[in-house]
């Protein structure tokens, strides 16, 4: 046993209970039934936003604020329950990460140097990134048992 797939699969379990808390708070808020608090806070960050921003709050986020408040939800508790067991690691890191860089281009932090200034979404993306290129649930996950069938398979 190395110290490193421990300390990779300490991360993995460490996101994926991250991604597991905020799956469940907007679960547990409405977001699949209703887009409401995701528009106040895209309608918040508007009134603050200029360049790229403004214009993906304008095209993006905000026309399709309904289909985004339901992915969110579905994504992170599928993100969470993936990293959580070890399943198809890799896949579910390529999509959180996809997801924080979404949540960091609603807020602007994206198009800035504060996403830099707050240590958290660089911190996830590297842990994210660590995960992904360790292949972190071949190490107490089920991708483990997939990979004896299939050790060539770039999902695990």
């Amino acid at each position: 046993m190395k110290v490193a797939n421990i300390q990779i699969f300490l991360i993995r379990l460490a996101i994926g209970g991250l991604f597991l808390n905020m799956g469940l708070e907007k679960y547990h808020t409405g977001w699949l039934s209703s887009s409401q608090v995701l528009l106040e806070s895209l309608q918040h960050y508007l009134q603050h936003a200029t360049g790229i921003q403004l214009t993906y709050l304008n095209y993006i986020a905000i026309p399709y604020a309904g289909m985004w408040s339901r992915l969110m939800t579905i994504g992170e508790l599928s993100v969470a329950v993936s990293l959580l067991l070890g399943l198809c690691t890799r896949l579910s890191s390529l999509i959180a990460i996809f997801m924080v860089l979404n949540f960091s281009a609603a807020n602007g932090n994206l198009f800035s140097w504060n996403f830099f200034g707050s240590p958290w979404a660089g911190l996830l993306l590297a842990g994210l990134l660590a995960t992904f290129l360790a292949r972190s649930g071949r190490w107490m996950g089920i991708d483990a048992l997939m990979a004896k069938s299939n050790s060539g398979s770039i999902l695990w």
